[in-house]
């Protein structure tokens, strides 16, 4: 999945799923709490990969136990109507500061749901040359490759 859509939640927190992400992710698919603040949705398969990560991981880890619960507790399976609209239960907006305004950003396997404050505030800190190549740097010294 890629590209950025905005949209806007109606009083009963109805969501048109943007066509072309809603096409990736089929009618069945599952939201679960993301990382900076964000809400993840992933297809059933990529859900089934996720839950068979967590899983595997030693459970006798407290962190890994903390996370894992954390995850599964906050995860939803939404089924979208005729017109692409979902329903996200309000105490996950509440967890990702969402309130009206949503970005979806489309981020390979998944997509990434932020309230439009939020995500428009860190893609600032990148919108100049000099900020990518600093995050750029960072990244080659961790040793990631594109």
């Amino acid at each position: 999945m890629f590209g950025k859509f905005n949209r806007s939640i109606d009083e009963a927190n109805r969501l048109v799923v943007p066509a072309k992400i809603l096409k990736e992710l089929g009618q069945t698919f599952f939201v679960t709490i993301g990382l900076d603040k964000s809400l993840v949705l992933r297809t059933q398969d990529e859900f089934e990969k996720l839950k068979e990560r967590l899983e595997s991981n030693n459970q006798l880890d407290k962190e890994v136990r903390n996370l894992t619960r954390i995850i599964f507790a906050n995860t939803e399976e939404l089924t979208s109507d005729k017109v692409g609209r979902i329903i996200i239960p309000k105490y996950l907006l509440d967890k990702a500061a969402i309130t009206k305004e949503v970005v979806f950003i489309g981020s390979g396997n998944k997509c990434e749901l932020f309230a439009k404050e939020v995500y428009e505030e860190n893609e600032r800190k990148y919108e100049n040359e000099e900020s990518l190549d600093i995050l750029a740097e960072k990244l080659l010294e961790k040793g990631v490759k594109l």
